[in-house]
């Protein structure tokens, strides 16, 4: 028997089912948990040119995630007033990272466009970033809690590396597995405000190099 006839295919995979392989969690860790480059434009090029509410939303909630890499219970606690500049003249946003400690966190003028765009075409006056949609036949919109974000999140109905559906966190590992792989561990920690680079390599870290044959070529 031919040794290819062991590899999967993945790709062939996909085309059959509509959607990626589930990959087991120790398979999956090689993969990796956050979305593909390719999702990824996929998304920015969904919430492009957006018309309802939720589309602004979404635009803007995909915006501040994959640029920022914060935790869902961090996005919806963002608000207009912890905004700051840095000495360099950087925008920064101050929140509360997980285990209660302040945190900062670099925003692009992107960012800031798309979330005061969604906030001025709908009439929403809040210190919030996120709010939720109004009920029919009511105008009261209440900051969006982190429930409600994993479902907004969850209803793009994408897929990860791994095969599984989109949740608040992967678009979190997204950040990591592109920094890791273009910067290191070390611009992974600052990033994602890990309390050392040695979590960071642990959760992102390739099992194996996808480089290798460019140092190991004997021609």
């Amino acid at each position: 028997m031919a040794m290819t006839a062991k590899i999967i295919q993945l790709d062939s995979a996909r085309k059959r089912s509509g959607k990626p392989p589930r990959i087991t969690d120790q398979e999956g860790s090689a993969f990796g948990k956050g979305l593909s480059d390719q999702t990824m434009r996929e998304l920015k090029k969904r919430f492009s040119k957006p018309i309802t509410e939720t589309e602004y939303r979404n635009r803007a909630i995909f915006s501040v995630m994959s640029q920022t890499g914060m935790r869902a219970k961090e996005v919806v606690s963002l608000k207009f007033s912890n905004i700051l500049r840095s000495p360099e003249d950087e925008i920064l946003i101050k929140y509360r990272k997980k285990g209660g400690k302040v945190a900062y966190s670099l925003l692009t003028e992107e960012i800031l466009t798309h979330v005061r765009e969604y906030h001025l075409r709908f009439g929403i006056k809040s210190d919030w970033f996120f709010h939720s949609r109004p009920r029919k036949n009511q105008h009261i919109r209440k900051p969006l809690s982190k429930r409600g974000l994993q479902f907004t999140i969850e209803s793009w109905g994408v897929f990860t590396l791994s095969g599984r559906r989109i949740h608040a966190h992967s678009l979190r590992h997204t950040i990591g597995q592109k920094v890791m792989e273009k910067a290191g561990s070390i611009a992974v920690q600052k990033i994602l405000n890990h309390s050392s680079p040695v979590i960071s390599s642990k959760f992102y870290l390739k099992p194996f190099l996808s480089s290798a044959t460019e140092y190991l070529n004997w021609d």
